[in-house]
């Protein structure tokens, strides 16, 4: 218990001085002041790291992060030197992803209800390799851009925001 309560103690420290070491409040813009559409040098420059990305790799289409950013759960996609999408997955190597929030406060853990309270104008499908999970995508007016939310039926597994078609891709690069 003693344990337990250490590194809740050491966590609450260590989030919020990390809070401005990456970016947060993702919206079908992008992340932060990191826009979709930016050219790959600008994301480069506010990211303050590298991305990795390969021009001649999968036709032009990557999904990339920074060392730095990568235990965030945050990924890129960049297509032809500009970024099109945003990634927020959990794979359980940090607690940070938790962290990370929509600009409507949405984040991984938050409920379906929560989510559709937030995105009224969201449209909810099944997933076709699992049924019991859902993939909850919202658009822009002129359906240029949109977030994307997959659940296991109650909760946000994941998180997603970009141009489409690519936002809407399960695949990132497909």
């Amino acid at each position: 218990m003693k344990r337990v309560f250490v590194l809740s103690v050491l966590l609450a420290a260590t989030v919020p001085a990390l809070a401005f070491d990456y970016p947060n409040g993702l919206s079908m813009d992008g992340i932060g002041n990191v826009m979709i559409g930016t050219d790959i040098d600008r994301v480069e420059m506010l990211l303050r790291g590298k991305l990795g990305y390969s021009q001649f790799e999968n036709h032009g289409c990557g999904v990339v992060t920074t060392p730095t950013l990568e235990s965030t759960g945050l990924s890129f996609v960049i297509e032809a030197k500009k970024l099109t999408r945003v990634n927020v997955d959990y794979y359980a190597k940090s607690p940070l992803p938790l962290t990370i929030k929509t600009d409507t406060g949405i984040g991984l853990g938050s409920s379906e209800a929560d989510v559709m309270k937030a995105y009224p104008n969201a449209k909810v499908k099944l997933n076709p390799a699992d049924p019991t999970w859902h993939t909850i995508t919202d658009e822009s007016p002129d359906r240029t851009k949109g977030i994307v939310f997959g659940t296991d039926g109650k909760t946000v597994k994941s998180m997603r925001a970009g141009a489409t078609p690519t936002v809407n891709y399960a695949n990132a690069c497909s």
